[in-house]
């Protein structure tokens, strides 16, 4: 986990928010955990993310270009 959430309080986020827990690892780095393909096709429309790393994300799941 990073700097700004202990473990309790990321569990409780994550809980409270399902999304937050993807839009967290996108952000900061997903340490040993990875996240699937199927499961970013998911949440991907949904998730608060930059526009860049948005089409980032398209670009590789989807091959869509910018």
């Amino acid at each position: 986990m990073t700097w700004d959430y202990n473990k309790s309080e990321a569990e409780k986020q994550a809980t409270a928010d399902p999304l937050w827990k993807y839009e967290h690892m996108l952000q900061f780095g997903v340490g040993d955990e990875r996240i699937s393909c199927d499961e970013i096709r998911k949440v991907l429309n949904h998730l608060h993310i930059s526009d860049d790393r948005r089409a980032f994300l398209e670009l590789l799941i989807w091959n869509k270009p910018f």
